[in-house]
């Protein structure tokens, strides 16, 4: 529920301004794995954008394939390297607060954490004549602190579509 509500606070104090807001949903994670993530971004010229990310993980943690982190934060920064009315490609920077739990140890305990990962992406996005929204991304990011219990690496990428208002 805190989720939830800290989804609901953080769109209502972004900056609301027309046609540049854009929100999404990730179409491979709903269909392919019980996970959920949805973002939000302001479209701050034609060259950048800012958005944040938010993923759910409600996969079982005995499944055969699962993202390791349970939740992740990720505001991100996107610098378009094309500009067309077809499929723009873009680069990204983005951060990634993610919390998660290490695979069980010989004892079969598990050890839960938390850990921010600075990365790099790329991915091509399309925006119709009616506002909606077809994006196709990847980047991969490097875990900072916490390195004897966390991932090396967070991995992000997506199929997503979406409404600009």
């Amino acid at each position: 529920m805190k989720k939830i509500f800290f989804l609901f606070f953080l769109f209502g104090i972004l900056d609301v301004s027309a046609q540049n807001n854009q929100i999404k949903v990730d179409l491979l994670d709903v269909l392919a794995l019980r996970t959920f993530d949805i973002s939000y971004e302001n479209q701050l010229n034609n060259e950048a954008s800012v958005g944040v990310s938010m993923f759910f993980n409600f996969e079982p943690k005995d499944s055969n394939f699962r993202y390791h982190e349970d939740f992740q934060i990720t505001p991100y920064f996107r610098q378009f390297i094309t500009e067309s009315r077809g499929f723009d490609v873009f680069g990204e920077l983005f951060g990634s607060l993610n919390f998660a739990e290490t695979k069980k140890d010989a004892n079969g305990s598990t050890q839960n954490y938390s850990d921010f990962a600075l990365g790099l992406g790329l991915g091509i996005k399309h925006i119709s004549q009616n506002g909606y929204i077809f994006e196709i991304n990847t980047g991969l990011g490097r875990n900072l602190f916490n390195s004897q219990v966390s991932r090396e690496f967070v991995q992000r990428h997506g199929i997503s579509i979406g409404k600009q208002f």
